[in-house]
């Protein structure tokens, strides 16, 4: 079964940093540019889904993360 998780990029203009809303458990990240932010969000998503989400599967490997950047916002697919 595949669901999706979102994750929104937010400006803190007085931190100048943009920062994640999302619904990926343990996912929290911080950047100075979109560019960063987007970057840092590919590399640690499917860290946090794999490590968070697949705790109460008996095979772990069978469930793997996957990000697709669908315009300005990320889709996370979790199968």
């Amino acid at each position: 079964m595949k669901k999706s998780y979102h994750v929104k990029a937010v400006w803190d203009d007085e931190a100048g940093v943009f920062y994640a809303e999302t619904d990926i458990p343990g996912l929290n990240v911080e950047a100075a540019t979109l560019k960063e932010f987007i970057e840092i969000v590919e590399e640690l998503a499917p860290e946090m889904m794999n490590a968070n989400l697949s705790r109460s599967h008996k095979n772990r490997d069978e469930h793997k993360a996957q990000v697709t950047l669908k315009s300005a916002a990320m889709e996370l697919c979790y199968a």
